[in-house]
């Protein structure tokens, strides 16, 4: 498929409708706290530890720890503000579009105790009574573990605190030792070995048409890997997961698997954030692995690949509001015009961004919101399965849709504006989906 051919999906206008990811505000008062006199231990930590202490532990990356009665009394007021301001549980796809599995939210309920026991001095209660703690979330097993060829200690480049680079991780050739080399991904986990500089990783199996490409930009470099500012979009079909910072780890969903060829390599993406200083980091990887699925699913990727031409996805300095959006039928260039299910999507941009938004137009005019974050955050970026799949018709589009402020105020070096395009290390609009055919 060459580029001209992709090209042509963009798409001048907004098609989006106006209230495209909005909620209608909900003026339902709060329950009434199903428990009268809430304590820490009984009520309030079963809360704290399904929705708060994945992030907000000794050691990670929340910026004060909830996992013991003497901090969560000195954060409560903090913590129930940004409760009813909806900044925490942290969840930043809208929920008003396709509904997403593990989605962070606390009920009502939850939210009315927490109400309920701040209101009332905050108890501790007596330990005895807490709750068995629940079982973190994790892979259901491990098949596989895999990590970076050696350890690799970033370095942050000039005007900036970032470091990305790429690294290849040999595949084995039998990974179940069950005699069949191609295998199915059924889950994928993340441990990167600094926690506080890693900002978020991506993993891609290699085409074999890519691989000798790979391999010299990792042989010129001196170091481990190579710099490869900006991400690796030529790898994005082989897309297979990502992690950022609090995201959960789970199976995909049942029946769901993405095939690792034989004799494949894995192309390894991380950014480095270095605001707490250089150190070495060698991340793992965990895999769930299977010989076969009900539903064998495909990477995809959603952007211009004239973006990557020259500097056509210009952001110019000054500007406060910069669009640039694309729509391509994927029916008719991955599938000979059948119809496919979208069961994973994930949008990404950089610092600059502000909102992004991921869409099916359907062929009759309707509209699917697949995904829109109205409040980007380059810190809470995730991908996430969908609940339902949702089907793509040949004449439908799916349809990626960016937002860039490049206006002083939302520099976050605090230098003067540049003008910036995609691949300088600033910027990025991409989405990417997992389908199935």
């Amino acid at each position: 498929m060459g580029l001209a051919a992709l090209a042509g999906g963009c798409i001048p206008d907004s098609p989006l409708p106006d209230d495209f990811g909005v909620c209608e505000a909900s003026e339902d008062p709060l329950p009434a706290s199903p428990v009268d006199t809430p304590t820490y231990h009984r009520d309030l930590r079963p809360i704290l530890d399904a929705a708060c202490t994945g992030c907000h532990t000794a050691g990670g990356i929340g910026p004060f720890a909830l996992d013991e009665y003497a901090s969560v009394v000195a954060f409560a007021p903090l913590m129930l503000d940004a409760v009813r301001s909806g900044a925490m549980p942290p969840w930043p796809p809208s929920r008003c579009c396709t509904p997403l599995q593990h989605e962070r939210e606390l009920t009502p309920e939850q939210r009315a105790v927490l109400e309920r026991w701040v209101e009332q001095g905050a108890p501790e209660g007596d330990p005895a009574d807490a709750p068995p703690p629940p079982t973190p979330p994790g892979l259901s097993r491990v098949d596989l573990e895999l990590e970076m060829p050696e350890p690799y200690t970033p370095s942050a480049t000039i005007g900036s605190s970032d470091d990305q680079r790429c690294f290849l991780i040999d595949w084995p050739a039998d990974p179940l030792g069950t005699g069949d080399a191609e295998v199915y991904v059924t889950g994928l986990d993340f441990e990167p070995g600094r926690r506080d500089l890693v900002h978020h990783a991506i993993v891609y199996a290699v085409p074999t048409d890519k691989l000798a490409e790979y391999q010299d930009r990792d042989n010129a470099d001196d170091g481990p890997g190579w710099s490869c500012p900006g991400g690796v979009v030529s790898a994005a079909g082989g897309y297979l997961g990502g992690w950022v910072p609090g995201a959960g780890v789970h199976d995909f969903p049942d029946g769901l698997g993405r095939q690792v060829p034989a004799n494949s390599h894995l192309l390894l993406s991380v950014h480095y954030e270095l605001s707490a200083g250089a150190a070495p980091d060698q991340t793992k990887l965990r895999f769930k692995l299977d010989n076969s699925v009900t539903t064998p699913v495909d990477g995809l990727a959603v952007m211009n690949p004239a973006w990557l031409v020259g500097k056509t996805m210009k952001i110019p300095a000054g500007k406060d509001d910069v669009k640039y959006s694309y729509a391509y039928d994927p029916a008719v260039w991955f599938n000979k015009g059948q119809p496919l299910q979208v069961h994973n999507v994930s949008l990404h941009m950089h610092e600059l961004g502000t909102s992004a938004s991921l869409a099916v137009l359907h062929f009759d005019g309707s509209v699917d919101c697949l995904l829109h974050i109205e409040d980007w955050d380059f810190a809470w970026q995730g991908e996430y399965f969908l609940t339902e799949p949702v089907t793509v018709k040949t004449g439908d589009r799916l349809y990626v849709e960016c937002h860039f402020d490049n206006t002083q105020a939302n520099q976050p070096d605090g230098a003067a504006p540049q003008d910036q395009w995609w691949g300088d290390d600033k910027e990025m609009c991409i989405a990417s989906v997992m389908i199935s055919r």
